[in-house]
């Protein structure tokens, strides 16, 4: 075998063993544009028109053959008539792009097609606006778009590659790296342990009392009774879940949790759920868990910026048997009008993929 031969077979096996590995959530917003990549490195970019009124999405999974998901999403009004970008007409007719009815106001335009969503990104990334009506509203802002899908091709190793949505260039498929599977956490099984309604209310109360400084120290405004959004719960035989209500807004509330010995309260010791990354705007540890629920080994967080829930955070962990271990959580800074079903994950796992 001559050099060339063995320099060629070196770059194919090189080009086609790179590993996976595990990424870093990345939240960014850029002018009109959100775009939050996730533990796995699968990318969602989002624009939106003023109230929502039309909506770009892009979602890429990650790796050599990562899938990929473009929706434009225009109320019924506006969803018929021609897109103009900038003026000049624009037209999601190719073959690729499946037109759908979402109810009787929206209408999907939608393609998962590779060459499709890279056409689609030609044609719109210089622009100023996609209008689909004329009016005001009916424009969906395209700043910003350029610098969200450059970030999801860095995050996911595209760059300069054919597969890259923005900066392309002649590295095959084969150089990006490969998509790192979700982890999955060993959870202890579901407590079949019950406590019945006088137990928990000793809990309560106890937890209440010997935590009566830290209670005082965090300014808690809620102070017990049949109002407070007070739980108990077992987590196993000898040991429960008590949430105590702290602060209490308009649309929710937020908890103080601890872990408790059911034969000995005064040995509670305060739980402070962690996230095993950091981003700027996103707290690492909570002191308080908002909206608390607590149901078959999983404590639920779910946090709104404001009432109609458009934007926030939620999480989930979920109980090792010894501490709370992080299985999925969502996040979105813009107080846009997305339904909270839509905040982009930030972590998944294989327990809540």
């Amino acid at each position: 075998m001559n050099v060339v031969s063995v320099v060629s077979l070196l770059a194919v096996a090189l080009a086609t063993a790179l590993p996976a590995h595990a990424a870093t959530p990345v939240y960014r917003q850029f002018q009109d544009w959100v775009v939050a990549c996730d533990n796995v490195a699968r990318c969602v970019v989002s624009g939106a028109a003023e109230a929502l009124d039309g909506r770009i999405t892009v979602q890429r999974d990650a790796g050599p053959q990562g899938a990929i998901d473009v929706t434009v999403v225009l109320p019924t009004r506006g969803g018929n008539a021609p897109l103009r970008l900038d003026g000049k007409a624009v037209a999601l007719t190719a073959p690729g792009w499946a037109r759908t009815q979402d109810g009787a106001e929206w209408v999907v335009r939608r393609t998962r097609g590779l060459a499709d969503a890279q056409a689609f990104v030609d044609a719109v990334r210089n622009g100023q606006s996609l209008r689909f009506g004329a009016g005001e509203r009916d424009a969906i802002p395209l700043g910003g778009l350029s610098a969200a899908l450059l970030l999801v091709d860095e995050t996911q190793g595209r760059l300069g590659g054919t597969t890259a949505l923005l900066r392309r260039g002649a590295a095959a498929a084969g150089t990006v790296p490969a998509a790192a599977p979700l982890p999955r956490v060993a959870l202890a099984p579901p407590s079949r342990a019950v406590l019945d309604a006088a137990t928990q209310a000793r809990l309560i109360a106890q937890v209440r009392r010997g935590q009566a400084a830290l209670i005082q120290r965090e300014d808690c405004s809620q102070h017990g009774g049949d109002d407070a959004f007070d739980e108990a719960a077992a987590l196993d035989d000898t040991r429960a879940l008590v949430l105590i209500e702290c602060l209490r807004g308009a649309y929710q509330s937020s908890s103080l949790v601890f872990q408790v010995p059911v034969a000995d309260p005064s040995r509670a010791t305060r739980v402070t759920p962690t996230l095993p990354f950091t981003l700027p705007g996103v707290r690492a540890r909570l002191d308080m868990v908002t909206s608390a629920a607590f149901e078959d080994g999983v404590l639920t967080h779910s946090g709104r910026g404001r009432g109609m829930g458009d934007c926030g955070s939620g999480a989930r962990w979920g109980w090792t048997g010894t501490t709370f271990a992080l299985l999925a959580y969502e996040h979105m800074g813009a107080c846009r009008g997305d339904d909270a079903a839509e905040w982009p994950a930030l972590w998944r796992t294989a327990n809540a993929p």
